[in-house]
């Protein structure tokens, strides 16, 4: 039971359920005082009992705030522990001396049980709860420790309709719901109202993922007595690994994050469980593969994907004007931003949003192609695509496209990521395929080293993307040596990620074509890029 459900319930309890205390001044003699804690959210008027009986009602956030009227001898105080039972308040008769013990406790004020005594199972008191998620997070466990979010998803219709005995009651049959499909090892306290934390520990993550579907069905199996009536409830879940770093907040970050998957859970509709139970997506926050998770899901359908162009700098008169096409997902918090392919990627495979992000990718270029045609420029396109869209229901789109357009053929070019499956027969065949359009194919290479570029060589390839960082580990003189066996066919060299001005004129040196970064041109909605200031 929480620290101010103790008192609240006290309170609207009837007069004579209250400690009998004579009703005359007897008690104000005695100093009699019921202290109450800071913050606690009591209904209006709950003093009103107490003072009729003689009590000294009195808030208390620390000792240093005890009356003077109660330092004296035979002074008492009565304390609503949160560990008492509902209308019988814990009664400590305490003098003078013994507020001293009030003052050296290290544990929350007003509670009754003695000092640095956590509990590390069972249910638990919030700040115990919280102090125990930092013990985990400092002395990591073998398997998955994971904090789970569940709150009730009619919580805002409960807390508008019930009492607060109500709502307290209704949160102990819940919490006893909980605990019936829960571990001995396992924790659990109250930090919201129709809110709980529980802390796990479990082998794997699918262990995790039953024990939430679990607490899940608990809830909904069967209706709960609701003021008298039986009403079906259903819960949220949501799931998050601890930090891996205690900076001295990292319970209330691992609470957040638990919590931030909740909402998510309780916005697709609830009676479910999200969260991320994986560190490969690290260093981004869980909080943010949330949300990109969600904005993917939308993205499938086509509904929130927006289309920019960047342009390539080119470092040769014969090279042309070339922009990269950049397909992001709408923030709807932030209408100048949005989340670019190299960091919705991986979630987007997951979910088999790609093809149709770069069924848009490539829709919105042939048709930026033909304005530009149409206004007599030679601007070409640069279009990121996954190798799944060449083959299939996608391919057959595509290949239709081509088929209608094909006076635009030559002006596009296709860029697939680097990867040993290039090499397959099957793979090559659709890059053969491509080509037979007119269509050029480019490969881009994020990797930190250039070992693989004589591999490329081999392929029927028209360009390649390297990043600056593997360029500036080597010298002029082994930059030469690894691209040689590309250069040496004719093909086109793009240098991406180049946020150094200063390093253009060396790359132009060593033969670079195109240079790509947003110090040298911004990511934009249009194609007015003026590169006769190149010249």
């Amino acid at each position: 039971m929480r620290m101010d459900a103790a008192f609240t319930e006290v309170a609207e309890e009837p007069v004579n359920h209250l400690p009998q205390v004579p009703a005359s001044n007897d008690a104000r003699q005695r100093n009699a005082l019921l202290l109450f804690p800071p913050g606690a959210r009591l209904p209006e008027g709950w003093q009103a009992p107490w003072i009729q009986a003689g009590w000294n009602v009195s808030n208390c956030s620390g000792s240093d705030r005890i009356p003077a009227a109660l330092h004296g001898p035979g002074a008492s105080a009565l304390i609503a522990s949160p560990w008492a039972e509902v209308g019988k308040p814990a009664l400590s008769g305490t003098v003078a001396r013994g507020l001293k013990t009030l003052a050296q406790s290290t544990g929350p004020l007003l509670d009754t049980r003695p000092a640095n005594a956590v509990a590390a199972t069972g249910m638990l008191r919030r700040s115990d709860f919280l102090a125990l998620l930092a013990q985990v997070i400092s002395s990591p466990q073998e398997g998955c420790s994971v904090l789970l979010s569940v709150a009730v998803d009619q919580a805002p219709a409960l807390t508008a309709s019930l009492k607060r005995t109500g709502i307290f009651e209704l949160e102990e049959k819940i919490s006893q719901r909980l605990s019936s499909v829960m571990k001995k090892t396992d924790a659990m306290t109250i930090w919201l109202e129709f809110g709980f934390g529980i802390l796990i520990q479990r082998t794997d993550s699918a262990e995790v993922l039953e024990q939430a579907e679990r607490i899940c069905s608990s809830i909904a199996s069967k209706p709960f007595l609701v003021d008298g009536e039986p009403r079906l409830l259903t819960v949220s879940a949501g799931l998050a690994l601890p930090p891996l770093e205690n900076n001295g907040d990292g319970a209330q970050h691992w609470f957040a994050s638990a919590f931030a998957a909740q909402g998510m859970a309780s916005r697709h509709g609830g009676n479910r469980s999200e969260g991320v139970l994986s560190r490969d997506y690290e260093p981004m926050p869980a909080e943010r593969v949330l949300i990109v998770r969600e904005w993917v899901q939308e993205a499938k359908s086509g509904s929130n994907i927006m289309i920019e162009f960047q342009p390539l700098m080119p470092m040769n008169a014969g090279a042309g004007e070339l922009y990269s096409v950049h397909a992001k997902l709408r923030d709807y918090r932030n209408p100048l931003g949005g989340v670019y392919r190299r960091e919705y990627l991986r979630i987007a495979r997951e979910a088999g949003a790609m093809v149709m992000i770069d069924r848009t990718s490539l829709f919105h270029a042939f048709e930026a192609l033909q304005q530009e045609f149409d206004r007599g420029r030679e601007t070409r396109l640069l279009v990121p695509i996954e190798l799944d869209t060449l083959k299939d229901l996608p391919w057959r789109w595509f290949e239709a496209e081509l088929k209608r357009r094909r006076h635009l053929a030559t002006r596009l070019t296709v860029e697939i990521e680097a990867s040993p499956v290039l090499m397959d027969k099957d793979s090559i065949k659709r890059i053969v395929r491509l080509r037979h359009y007119g269509v050029r194919v480019g490969l881009s290479d994020r990797r930190e080293r250039l070992e693989q570029v004589e591999l490329w060589a081999k392929l029927p390839l028209d360009t390649l993307r390297l990043q600056y960082t593997a360029a500036q580990a080597l010298t002029d003189v082994q930059f030469s040596a690894v691209v040689q066996p590309w250069r040496v066919k004719g093909r086109h060299l793009i240098m991406d990620s180049v946020e150094d001005v200063a390093a253009v004129s060396r790359l132009s040196a060593l033969g670079v074509d195109y240079l790509r970064g947003n110090a040298l041109a911004e990511i934009g909605p249009r194609l007015d890029y003026d590169f006769t200031t190149l010249a």
